[in-house]
């Protein structure tokens, strides 16, 4: 689009109408009566001038990123009502006087920019207009913002959880400095540099109070950020050699608010929060040792720690403690309701000794109230899980894997990806992503433009696993690749944790000198 306007980019904010605008326009006092051609004598009414409007502006002046886009004016007191045209098509309603709001949906959308035209209207439908144009430098999808490798990054590393925390992004992973595992929380700043004045990183060691967690191993395995800007993480820490689950919520600057561990025996895979700062923690209790079994537990925690319960899940079949049950994500849906994601065991009908690997969601209200659940009826392969998953506009995505029976040749994992509405029931056809070697989704985003972004590992010949980041829309859409990156190695590299906004943020491990590294970046989603 173009303008007609000055040299400064902008057009006139002159107000239009079907009528000369060099006319006086008679005011109320001018009563004076006239005599028409046939002799008849009028009154003078007073004639009524058309609205005006002036003084267009948009924030942001330049789009450069997918989102709404305020538009204020003046107009005049008649002024009733307004239209917010997007090259001459109508995109918002209102209130005269009211700011109006508009999306900016897309790079081949809106690029290289629009005229954009505040039309007002008077009681009688006398109308004015005025334009302006604004800019627009939106990325294309998939587009490269920042990524940070970090080489020599202790013997090695990898980061497993990723949040936005408003324009900074927040990681948590591990750090092997022999013989620990070192839990590290991570804030990079808008540039993608943690060591900076807006950026910071600290170890486990120097956040925690308990002295198990001091000189222990501990892993985080997931990251929240409520609306507040505080950050829950969660992992795994170790206790005298036996697993415990662990969730703490740091202040925005990173500073330690509350800790919490778990009993012995237990795990956190994933937390979410809620708008009113409820915090929900996905993973498991485990029920028996020799050989080890699990069953999902999922805990529910306030803002200030408070707990308000810990709700257990083991399948309908599973009441002597044989099958396992793992909660792997947690998703807040739209109309505030959550979903827990995850895996269970089912026994195969056809031998007592051998049992499937399902995908399981189950769905929360309030403080844990249960409300259904939803398991997999294996619709395309034998096996599958849910590792993933992420609030949509209709509902949400989960993703993680399906697999023939392990014995069977040729037998390998592939990226499963289902869409389910808010009452768990699925929406669109399953997708089954076919590759040549085996394939994981571990992570899963999804834009503001519908889209459902994919953070995985594929294995190929001679490379090991390469990063994966691709977007989809259902089963039958042509696959969108962000990234498909074998490291300089050419050895292990994995897509760990992925969110997105109108960018995406993710994190994983990338094989450097022989030895895995921490890696993140940002993208365009």
């Amino acid at each position: 689009s173009s303008s007609d306007g000055g040299t400064d980019g902008s057009a006139d904010n002159t107000a239009t109408s079907a009528s000369d605008d060099t006319i006086a326009w008679p005011t109320a006092d001018d009563t004076t009566a006239t005599t028409s051609d046939t002799g008849e004598t009028s009154t003078g009414l007073p004639i009524d001038p058309p609205p005006t409007v002036t003084d267009l502006v948009c924030d942001p002046k330049q789009a450069d990123e997918v989102g709404p886009v305020s538009c204020t004016y003046k107009a005049s007191a008649d002024a009733i009502e307004a239209d917010l045209l997007d090259d001459g098509e109508v995109v918002a309603t209102g209130p005269a006087g009211a700011p109006l709001i508009f999306s900016v949906i897309s790079a081949s959308h809106n690029n290289p920019g629009s005229e954009i035209t505040v039309v007002v209207r008077d009681a009688v439908g006398q109308t004015a207009e005025t334009a302006i144009f604004q800019p627009s430098a939106v990325q294309e999808p998939g587009s490269e913002v920042w990524t940070k490798l970090e080489p020599n990054d202790g013997v090695a590393s990898t980061a497993h959880a990723v949040a936005f925390q408003g324009d900074h992004v927040i990681t948590a992973g591990i750090h092997w400095k022999n013989p620990l595992v070192v839990g590290t929380l991570r804030r990079y700043d808008v540039g993608g540099e943690w060591d900076s004045d807006d950026g910071w990183s600290m170890q486990h060691s120097e956040w925690t109070e308990l002295e198990w967690m001091k000189t222990g191993n501990f892993g985080p395995t997931g990251l929240a950020v409520d609306a507040g800007g505080n950050i829950i993480l969660v992992g795994l820490g170790y206790d005298g050699g036996q697993p415990r689950s662990y969730v703490a919520r740091f202040l925005p600057d990173g500073t330690l608010d509350w800790e919490k561990p778990g009993n012995v025996g237990t795990e956190a895979r994933a937390v979410g929060v809620q708008p009113d700062g409820t915090i929900w923690v996905a993973g498991a209790k485990r029920t028996g040792v020799g050989p080890e079994r699990w069953d999902m537990e999922v805990s529910v925690f306030g803002p200030d720690k408070t707990a308000y319960g810990i709700f257990p899940y083991s399948g309908p079949e599973d009441d002597d403690k044989t099958f396992n049950e793992r909660g792997r994500s947690v998703t807040v849906l739209k109309n505030g309701r959550v979903v827990i994601g995850g895996t269970r065991e089912i026994p195969n009908p056809n031998n007592q000794n051998l049992w499937f690997t399902r995908g399981v969601a189950l769905l929360f209200e309030g403080k844990g109230k249960f409300i259904d659940v939803w398991t997999s009826g294996g619709d395309k392969l034998e096996n599958d899980a849910i590792l993933a998953s992420v609030a949509t506009d209709e509902g949400f995505a989960t993703c993680g894997y399906a697999e023939a029976n392990p014995n069977d040749p040729g037998s390998k994992k592939q990226i499963l990806i289902r869409w389910h509405g808010e009452d768990l029931q699925e929406i669109k056809a399953p997708r089954l992503e076919a590759t040549s070697g085996a394939a994981i989704c571990n992570a899963l985003g999804y834009n503001m433009e519908g889209a459902t972004i994919v953070g995985a590992q594929v294995y190929k010949n001679g490379q090991n696993n390469n990063q994966w980041i691709f977007a989809v829309d259902d089963a039958a859409s042509l696959l969108n690749s962000y990234r498909d990156h074998n490291g300089a190695g050419s050895g292990d590299d994995r897509v760990q944790a992925l969110t997105c906004k109108y960018k995406c943020a993710w994190v994983g491990g990338e094989t450097v000198d022989g030895a895995v590294q921490w890696i993140a970046g940002v993208f365009r989603g």
